[in-house]
């Protein structure tokens, strides 16, 4: 199979401007990014996609693979699709610029997952009760087939007794090229523009998203406070190997 990941890197955040160029021991976070997900053994390529020159020479100075895709694209998602339009993959997995921890052994236990369960879409999770109240994390429920019900800001389920189950959704998709052109050519959704989730689209038109879950530690950079804890968990990981 023609496995493609892509990670798009928008470099105006509405949250966090330029986040991306941020740099944490000599390396921006979308450097971060890419070479954690670039040693994935099962993908055919893996590239940036961007609407930054000052991306683009990051990446094409680390020796990596960049495109400049310009355009007014309301997700990553959309501008992935707009992409590979015209392209020979089969199954793309879309990683968001900001998630540093991503790693090429993650992405593969994704595809495996996808491809196993003849998906059409999916994502990654992880256990995380101290998230719950945090709306810069996104909180997903799940079935008893692990396919999602819901993602949201909030907190999900409401805590009427005691629960402590509370999965985090981390910010990589996998779809098949179908599906994902499917998405792209549908308008967002209410509950998406609601939550300024892009993958409850995909829940609105009916479509199943698997969910692994996963026990590896990640941080997303949503806000400068994430940064702060991204580089003390990185200074960490080092003092402990020593």
């Amino acid at each position: 199979m023609r496995i493609a990941v892509l990670i798009p890197a928008r470099l105006h955040s509405t949250r966090f401007p330029k986040k991306l160029l941020y740099k944490v021991k000599d390396k921006s976070i979308i450097e971060w990014t890419y070479l954690g997900v670039k040693n994935s053994k099962l993908a055919n390529t893996c590239a940036v996609l961007t609407d930054s020159k000052e991306i683009k020479e990051i990446i094409e100075n680390i020796g990596g693979k960049v495109y400049l895709v310009e355009g007014n694209f309301p997700s990553g998602t959309d501008r992935i699709a707009h992409f590979v339009a015209d392209k020979n993959y089969e199954i793309i997995v879309n990683v968001q610029g900001d998630e540093p921890l991503i790693d090429g052994q993650t992405i593969d236990n994704l595809i495996t997952f996808f491809i196993k369960n003849k998906l059409q879409m999916a994502t990654l999770a992880v256990k995380c009760n101290e998230c719950a109240d945090n709306i810069n994390d996104v909180k997903v429920v799940v079935d008893k087939n692990n396919f999602a019900l819901y993602f949201s800001r909030s907190k999900i389920p409401y805590n009427a007794n005691f629960y402590d189950n509370y999965l985090k959704h981390i910010g990589v998709y996998i779809y098949d090229k179908n599906t994902l052109l499917f998405l792209h050519n549908q308008k967002p959704t209410a509950l998406e523009l609601a939550e300024k989730l892009e993958q409850l689209r995909a829940l609105e038109y009916s479509i199943k998203i698997g969910v692994l879950q996963v026990s590896k530690h990640f941080i997303g950079i949503d806000t400068k406070d994430d940064l702060q804890l991204f580089e003390q968990y990185i200074n960490f990981k080092q003092m402990s190997s020593f």
